[in-house]
Protein backbone atom coordinates (compact mmCIF):
# COMPACT_ATOMS: atom_id res chain seq x y z
CA UNK A 1 0.00 0.00 0.00
CA UNK A 2 2.87 2.37 0.57
CA UNK A 3 3.87 1.88 -3.05
CA UNK A 4 0.43 2.77 -4.25
CA UNK A 5 0.68 5.94 -2.32
CA UNK A 6 4.06 7.40 -3.36
CA UNK A 7 2.75 6.77 -6.69
CA UNK A 8 -0.41 8.47 -6.84
CA UNK A 9 1.26 11.39 -4.31
CA UNK A 10 4.27 11.44 -7.65
CA UNK A 11 1.93 11.62 -10.22
CA UNK A 12 -0.47 14.73 -9.06
CA UNK A 13 2.12 17.28 -8.74
CA UNK A 14 2.94 16.33 -12.68
CA UNK A 15 -0.17 16.45 -13.75
CA UNK A 16 -0.67 20.40 -12.33
CA UNK A 17 2.33 21.67 -13.91
CA UNK A 18 2.43 23.26 -17.41
CA UNK A 19 4.78 21.72 -19.68
CA UNK A 20 6.10 23.44 -22.86
CA UNK A 21 6.59 26.75 -24.13
CA UNK A 22 3.91 29.50 -24.76
CA UNK A 23 2.32 29.61 -27.71
CA UNK A 24 3.88 32.00 -30.37
CA UNK A 25 1.64 34.86 -32.37
CA UNK A 26 1.20 35.00 -36.02
CA UNK A 27 3.53 37.91 -35.97
CA UNK A 28 6.15 36.08 -33.90
CA UNK A 29 6.35 32.94 -35.86
CA UNK A 30 6.48 35.04 -39.11
CA UNK A 31 9.90 36.88 -37.58
CA UNK A 32 11.24 33.79 -36.50
CA UNK A 33 10.71 31.97 -39.75
CA UNK A 34 12.38 35.03 -41.39
CA UNK A 35 15.35 34.97 -38.77
CA UNK A 36 16.33 31.48 -39.68
CA UNK A 37 15.74 31.73 -43.49
CA UNK A 38 18.25 34.52 -42.93
CA UNK A 39 20.75 32.72 -40.55
CA UNK A 40 20.23 29.38 -43.34
CA UNK A 41 21.39 31.96 -46.43
CA UNK A 42 23.72 32.98 -44.72
CA UNK A 43 25.29 29.75 -43.68
CA UNK A 44 24.80 28.24 -47.55
CA UNK A 45 26.82 31.29 -48.68
CA UNK A 46 29.79 30.50 -46.03
CA UNK A 47 32.92 31.56 -47.66
CA UNK A 48 35.92 31.04 -44.61
CA UNK A 49 38.90 33.04 -44.40
CA UNK A 50 41.64 31.19 -44.87
CA UNK A 51 45.43 31.50 -43.90
CA UNK A 52 48.85 29.68 -43.91
CA UNK A 53 51.24 30.92 -41.21
CA UNK A 54 54.59 29.60 -41.73
CA UNK A 55 57.79 30.59 -39.60
CA UNK A 56 56.68 33.89 -38.57
CA UNK A 57 55.26 35.00 -41.96
CA UNK A 58 51.46 34.46 -42.90
CA UNK A 59 49.31 34.92 -46.04
CA UNK A 60 45.72 35.07 -46.65
CA UNK A 61 44.38 32.31 -49.20
CA UNK A 62 41.92 34.97 -50.77
CA UNK A 63 45.38 37.51 -51.65
CA UNK A 64 46.82 34.32 -53.48
CA UNK A 65 43.86 33.65 -55.50
CA UNK A 66 43.44 36.94 -56.41
CA UNK A 67 47.29 37.58 -57.57
CA UNK A 68 47.03 33.79 -59.37
CA UNK A 69 44.02 35.16 -61.01
CA UNK A 70 45.66 38.92 -62.41
CA UNK A 71 49.05 37.07 -63.14
CA UNK A 72 47.21 34.47 -65.67
CA UNK A 73 45.08 37.19 -66.96
CA UNK A 74 48.36 38.88 -67.81
CA UNK A 75 49.03 36.39 -70.37
CA UNK A 76 45.90 35.09 -71.42
CA UNK A 77 43.26 37.75 -71.22
CA UNK A 78 40.41 36.75 -73.20
CA UNK A 79 40.56 32.74 -71.17
CA UNK A 80 37.62 32.63 -69.44
CA UNK A 81 38.67 30.89 -65.75
CA UNK A 82 36.59 27.94 -65.17
CA UNK A 83 38.78 25.70 -63.06
CA UNK A 84 41.60 27.23 -60.44
CA UNK A 85 44.10 24.72 -58.41
CA UNK A 86 46.39 26.58 -55.93
CA UNK A 87 49.98 24.62 -54.37
CA UNK A 88 50.71 26.79 -51.64
CA UNK A 89 54.54 26.04 -50.67
CA UNK A 90 55.33 28.09 -47.74
CA UNK A 91 59.09 26.76 -47.32
CA UNK A 92 59.61 28.44 -50.72
CA UNK A 93 57.34 31.48 -50.00
CA UNK A 94 55.69 30.41 -53.67
CA UNK A 95 52.34 29.57 -55.06
CA UNK A 96 51.79 27.52 -57.91
CA UNK A 97 48.56 27.39 -60.02
CA UNK A 98 46.55 25.48 -62.68
CA UNK A 99 44.15 27.57 -64.46
CA UNK A 100 41.52 25.00 -66.53
CA UNK A 101 43.65 22.11 -66.35
CA UNK A 102 46.12 23.50 -69.11
CA UNK A 103 48.06 26.40 -68.16
CA UNK A 104 49.92 26.89 -65.45
CA UNK A 105 52.00 29.42 -63.41
CA UNK A 106 53.41 30.53 -60.27
CA UNK A 107 53.39 33.94 -57.84
CA UNK A 108 56.14 34.87 -55.40
CA UNK A 109 54.39 36.13 -51.93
Amino acid sequence: MDKEKTIGAAAEPAAKRKGGRKPMTPEEKAASAKARAESKAKADSLKPTVVVQFQGSEVDLDALVEAAKADFRQTKKRTPITDLKLYVKPEERMAYYVVNEKHNGSIAY
